[in-house]
C-alpha cells in the first residue's frame, strides 16, 4: 500500500470546492493514478487537524502509488507528502491508535426496492426507532475486520452541500451531493485476526467509500 498526506492550496478555486464536496474531491485525486496498469482502489479521508492555511486529506492506494506532480503544477496542492510505502507488521493481541471517519448504516427494506435502502445510525444511546447505535455498528464491524475495540471517542457530523433553502422539502440534490452522516472514531484496539485487519486495511470499513469514509488508520499505543 501507499499514504500520502496531502495539504490543499485554499486559494485554488477547485480545492475549496473539492475540500466541500467529497465526491469531486474523489474525482480530482483519481486523476493521480490514470498511469495506474489496472484499476485501482483509493481512500481517502479529510482531516479535522489544518495544514498550512488549508485543507489536509489522506490518501491510501493499494498496489500504485499516485503521481501528485500535475496537481502541484496547477496549484491544486501546496504540499504533497508521500506517496510512501506502507505495509504495518501487525500481530494478534497488539495494541494499536486508530482513526476511523465511518458512515454507519444500516439495510431497511422498502416495498418496490429489491436491496432495501440504508438507514444512517444517527444515535449514540437507546433511540424510539430502534435502530442499533453507531457505537453497536463499530463493535459489530470491527469483529468483522479482526479488532477489538478498547476505547473510542466519537465525533458525529454530517457532509452537506453549500447551496440550501429555508425549505428543506424544496431542495433538490445532485445524487453526489447528497448530506451523509458521519461519525470520526478515534481510539485505541487490540488485534484479534492479524490477517482480516490487514485486509480491512486494504477495503476499507463500511460504505460511502468514494465520499471520503471508510479508510482506518493506525499509529503505535503508548
Amino acid at each position: 500500500m501507499y499514504l500520502s498526506r496531502l495539504f490543499l492550496n485554499p486559494r485554488n478555486p477547485g480545492a475549496r470546492r473539492d475540500a466541500a464536496r467529497p465526491y469531486e474531491l474523489h474525482r480530482t485525486l483519481l486523476r493521480a493514478l490514470e498511469h495506474a496498469p489496472d484499476p485501482e482502489r483509493m481512500l481517502f479521508r479529510l482531516e479535522p487537524e489544518r495544514g498550512p492555511g488549508g485543507s489536509v486529506v489522506l490518501v491510501q492506494t493499494d498496489h500504485t502509488p499516485p503521481d501528485w506532480g500535475p496537481l502541484m503544477a496547477n496549484g491544486y496542492l501546496l504540499r504533497a507528502d508521500g506517496p510512501k510505502p506502507f505495509e504495518p507488521q501487525l500481530h494478534a493481541g497488539q495494541r494499536l491508535r486508530f482513526r476511523l471517519v465511518a458512515n454507519p448504516t444500516v439495510k431497511k427494506k422498502v416495498p418496490g426496492k429489491k436491496h432495501g435502502a440504508r438507514v444512517p445510525l444517527i444515535h449514540d444511546g437507546p433511540n424510539p426507532e430502534g435502530y442499533p447505535t453507531y457505537h453497536d455498528w463499530l463493535r459489530r464491524r470491527a469483529e468483522q475486520a479482526g479488532f477489538e475495540v478498547l476505547a473510542v471517542q466519537d465525533m458525529p457530523f454530517r457532509t452537506a452541500p453549500k447551496r440550501r433553502k429555508r425549505d428543506v422539502s424544496d431542495i433538490t440534490y445532485e445524487k453526489t451531493e447528497i448530506p451523509l452522516f458521519g461519525v470520526r472514531f478515534d481510539g485505541v484496539l487490540r488485534v484479534t485476526d492479524p490477517a482480516r485487519l490487514a485486509e480491512s486495511l486494504r477495503r476499507g470499513i463500511g460504505p460511502a467509500k468514494a465520499f471520503g469514509f471508510g479508510l482506518i488508520s493506525l499509529a503505535p499505543a503508548s
